[in-house]
């Protein structure tokens, strides 16, 4: 046979496998070895039953993923977990995500599985436990195992976080504790002490009576999500921050006015949301939010101003997002005005769905125009506009008149006839305008 033919005769002969056969097998590893990351790991296991190439990709899998969903078999899902962690063979497991819905009665050692994965030296570990049973608690010698190689750890529902002394987790850069249990105040410190390079902690607030104070001083976080998912859940009365380094901030749901929280020191903080917070707490601090450039507020209702320091400064603040669907937001908006300088960016968020018994507090226009509004104001945007409210239209009036920068201004609502959109948009055009240059859009 020719060397031309031959050449044929191959080509021919591969185009003719890739139509017919198997095409995935003519992928390379690594895309193989990332499509098999993504499914459980149960089923990736499957897998390997198609050749010794697929046996051996299966081992080398960086990301593995176990359910058990409370059915029959316990002890042959953790014998499978077992066998499936010691026969991993690559250099590093990249992650490791155990997730168990367990009925009443069930035990299973998941300290010993856990304690294969730190053997072989994970990333990234994720520990969910759904039970009706006591909490299941972290092995405390675990805190331990990882110093060197774990960055990850997320911690989930029905786990108990006990921790009577100081751990070593230095190379933790992730921390996630969603729902947990805490034995004792000192739990969090031990554990959050021992993280000497996290920079991202997210923690969702879980009702437990052994807990009233929760700290949280690490120098080196830069992230920091703090919720409490319900006023059911909102149990601990005193909330202490100490990061200097913190640059993102979240809270949300912190409602209890009997509660407290304390921020000590975060000079580096560039954007924070608060959610659903009560005016008592966020008064606390409204001062420690200065050095913000980015500031989303929904604080809740009842507000009272004159619990908040009239002399704090946001120099810094150069995008606002604020809701104002409850009467004392007006207010708030004003003062937050006055109280920026250079803000660019005003977003405001109304109400989806407005009560027709809602009382709402007379607008009342400010004697001196704020600064920013005269000279800084170049983007409105203002989700959910009514406009049937006269409140309402006279905000929209009052900052079109005195924005004389103003370069767009947005108006959204979805849910009102076009006929209503248009009787909108003549209000909003038929006001004297600051800025000759400004492109209004009402969608």
């Amino acid at each position: 046979m020719s060397a031309e033919l031959f050449s044929s005769y191959s080509a021919t002969k591969r185009c003719h496998t890739l139509s017919n056969g198997d095409r995935i097998s003519e992928l390379p590893d690594a895309l193989l070895l990332q499509i098999l990351s993504l499914i459980p790991t149960k089923d990736a296991v499957a897998t390997s039953v198609l050749s010794k190439r697929w046996r051996f990709l299966c081992k080398m899998t960086p990301n593995l993923r176990f359910c058990y969903h409370g059915t029959k078999g316990l002890v042959r899902f953790s014998d499978n977990v077992c066998r499936c962690l010691l026969s991993h063979q690559a250099p590093v497991l990249q992650s490791l995500h155990l997730k168990m819905i367990l009925k009443n009665d069930s035990t299973i050692d998941v300290g010993v599985l856990l304690g294969i994965a730190f053997g072989r030296h994970v990333r990234e570990l994720e520990l969910e436990v759904y039970s009706s049973d006591e909490p299941y608690s972290f092995p405390t010698s675990l805190y331990n195992c990882g110093t060197g190689t774990l960055e990850t750890l997320k911690l989930g529902h029905n786990v108990l976080v006990d921790v009577p002394f100081p751990v070593c987790l230095k190379a933790l850069r992730t921390l996630r504790l969603n729902a947990v249990s805490y034995n004792d105040a000192g739990s969090v410190v031990n554990l959050l002490s021992g993280c000497s390079s996290l920079e991202n902690l997210e923690v969702m607030m879980y009702l437990h009576p052994d807990v009233e104070n929760f700290t949280i001083d690490v120098p080196s976080l830069q992230c920091l999500t703090l919720i409490a998912a319900d006023e059911e859940y909102a149990y601990f009365s005193s909330y202490v921050i100490n990061a200097p380094s913190l640059k993102y901030l979240n809270l949300k749901g912190l409602i209890d006015e009997e509660s407290s929280l304390l921020i000590e020191n975060m000079p580096e903080l560039v954007e924070a949301h608060i959610t659903d917070v009560c005016d008592v707490i966020y008064a606390n601090i409204h001062g420690s939010l200065t050095s913000v450039k980015r500031l989303s507020l929904d604080i809740l209702s009842p507000l009272d101003l004159t619990k908040f320091p009239t002399d704090i400064i946001f120099k810094q603040l150069v995008y606002l997002e604020l809701h104002v669907y409850a009467p004392e937001r007006w207010n708030l908006l004003i003062l937050m005005l006055h109280s920026s300088p250079n803000l660019q960016v005003l977003k405001l968020i109304g109400e989806w769905f407005r009560k027709r018994d809602h009382p709402h507090k007379r607008w009342s226009q400010p004697k001196y125009v704020p600064e920013c509004l005269v000279n800084r104001i170049e983007t409105l945007v203002w989700n959910h506009y009514n406009g049937e409210v006269e409140d309402e239209r006279k905000v929209a009036q009052y900052i079109l008149r005195n924005a004389s920068r103003l370069e767009t201004a947005t108006f959204s609502r979805l849910d009102i006839h076009l006929e209503k959109r248009l009787e909108r948009l003549k209000e909003l055009e038929s006001v004297v305008w600051a800025s000759n240059s400004c492109q209004l859009v009402f969608k």
